[in-house]
């Protein structure tokens, strides 16, 4: 009797300790991230990787950069550097490392990590992905806490790229001689949380018990889960398996906020915009005034209701997202844009020597015009309805036009060889302030001649004012200065017309807020909501806190 007593208590025991340990592991607060993919890459977290190469936690939540800078706003947000500043030359940086930070060994992390992470970008060129010692930079040197970086011109614009390098510790990757294949499986990094399991179908990241910001992350862990279509998204969001995803759901409203408004949210910020893209290396797109009169038989109000349905608002013409518009666009620059106005497209057309022939329109030599493509990607239907849209307005004004849908290979390819009429694509360059967006699309390095790949000029059009504005807003850090610079390129900007913005272009980030809370949002838009492998991740999941 007395044997039957202990294994009773016993059995009692080992039930309480199996009750707590499930108690346990229902309290984790594990922050689900669903994502449209067919599988996951494999185990690679080396921060030197491409981004299509490496798991998603490896910059968004592993490793850290010296600063953060919000490409919706341009505020600059502190992380491993406090404090930077340039010299009077504008051709030396200054930045103040954060004391009191450890790798995730428990090592220090210090200036000297800085110093060695760039001049590896040196040592091995091709994993320099900002090119920056081809772009100018001649010296990187830690002394005490500061690490000063020295250029041969000024380039003010080359901050964001210094700011969102991931720093890795001397201590581990001295001993790696060929980065470019390395995969790192066991990182050692700074960042809020520590990389445990991964395969092809999901990844998962505890927190950092010893991360600097004390108190921080307030969520125990972040899992990315592999779910097949837009479709799968949407019912894992309702029911509440899934906390976070990127996918562009039609008729959100409809489909899920409304089902639940309470918790049933989505936040799409302005990113950037999408473009109806001329040739300008083709007749008749190399006139100004055939380019004019399509921009303005486009009823852009029109192209974004039919596009998303209402949620996403057409672009000003100025080329400016909303959120930098404030700082950067002038009433009286913004005044200058062309909008929908049938009557003065005709008038261009006219001002063009284009006329009307038996219905059909002509040139100035009184050849008629062929049908043009506008070329989008196969099966993307917000461009492919835009496409439709615009095809239907041009009618107006006796321009016909197909629908060429391309593959990606194909659709990349003829809009950065030049062999295309019209296309329709987002911005191929984007970032903190205008410039970006300008630099990549209008400096003549960045174009090619036709049957050549242009990285980002797609429309192969330059102009010498812009590229003279380009070079003063990179030589000085002056507002006012760098201000009368993006004033200049966008009164030319709208006057030429090389492209014409359409829409808005948003992330599609939609989230079940049943269990956290903290979620990035119009009114504290202090990220644009992508919770891949980006370094903006990181304040995501910093912010976020369970209910």
């Amino acid at each position: 009797m007395k044997n039957a007593n202990v294994y009773i208590k016993a059995a009692r025991v080992a039930l309480t300790a199996a009750l707590l340990t499930a108690s346990l592991a229902q309290a984790e607060s594990v922050f689900r991230i669903a994502r449209d993919a067919a599988s996951l890459a494999s185990v690679n977290l080396n921060p030197f990787s491409g981004g299509s190469q490496r798991l998603y936690p490896t910059v968004s939540a592993i490793y850290e950069t010296l600063f953060y800078v919000n490409s919706l706003t341009g505020d600059v947000e502190n992380v491993l550097g406090t404090s930077y500043k340039w010299d009077k030359t504008n051709k030396k940086l200054t930045v103040t490392v954060r004391d009191g930070v450890k790798w995730s060994d428990g090592q220090p992390f210090t200036a000297k990590d800085v110093e060695f992470t760039f001049d590896y970008l040196k040592q091995n060129p091709a994993i320099d992905g900002s090119a920056l010692w081809k772009n100018g930079l001649t010296d990187v040197k830690a002394s005490g806490n500061t690490v000063t970086f020295t250029f041969k011109d000024k380039n003010i614009p080359v901050f964001v790229y210094i700011a969102h390098q991931p720093i890795v510790p001397q201590h581990v990757w001295s001993k790696i001689k060929d980065p470019t294949t390395e995969t790192n499986t066991k990182p050692v990094a700074t960042g809020p949380f520590l990389f445990q399991s991964a395969n092809n179908q999901s990844i998962k990241v505890v927190k950092n018990p010893n991360y600097w910001m004390k108190g921080y992350p307030k969520i125990d862990a972040i899992q990315w889960e592999v779910v097949g279509g837009a479709d799968a998204i949407l019912l894992k969001l309702l029911r509440g398996d899934a906390d976070y995803s990127y996918a562009n759901i039609p008729d959100i409203k409809n489909v899920y906020v409304n089902k639940n408004p309470e918790t049933n949210k989505f936040y799409w910020p302005v990113t950037g915009g999408n473009y109806l893209y001329f040739n300008t290396a083709k007749a008749p797109f190399n006139d100004v005034n055939f380019r004019k009169a399509i921009a303005s038989a486009i009823n852009t109000d029109e192209v974004a209701l039919k596009a998303y349905s209402g949620l996403v608002k057409a672009a000003s013409p100025s080329g400016i997202i909303p959120t930098q518009q404030s700082k950067w666009l002038s009433k009286a620059t913004a005044a200058k844009g062309l909008t929908f106005d049938v009557n003065k497209a005709r008038d261009f057309l006219k001002k063009g020597g284009y006329k009307v022939v038996n219905g059909k329109l002509t040139d100035k030599s009184g050849k008629t015009l062929p049908t043009f493509k506008i070329l989008v990607g196969a099966g993307w239907t917000d461009f492919i309805t835009m496409a439709q849209v615009i095809g239907n307005n041009l009618k107006q004004i006796g321009i016909d036009t197909t629908i060429d849908q391309q593959t990606w290979g194909s659709y990349s390819g003829g809009l950065q060889t030049g062999t295309y009429d019209m296309g329709i694509s987002w911005g191929w360059g984007g970032g903190e302030t205008p410039y970006n967006l300008f630099f990549q699309s209008f400096a003549p390095e960045f174009s090619a001649k036709v049957g050549d790949t242009a990285a980002s000029n797609l429309t192969r059009y330059t102009k010498a004012n812009i590229t003279s504005s380009l070079k003063r807003f990179q030589q000085n850090s002056d507002p006012a200065v760098q201000k009368k610079a993006i004033d200049t390129i966008v009164n030319q900007f709208v006057t030429d017309v090389p492209f014409f913005p359409l829409t808005d272009r948003v992330n599609f980030t939609t989230y079940n807020s049943k269990n956290f809370k903290g979620f990035p949002t119009d009114q504290n838009p202090y990220y644009d909501g992508g919770a891949d492998d980006q370094i903006g991740a990181r304040l995501l999941f910093l912010n976020l806190e369970p209910k």
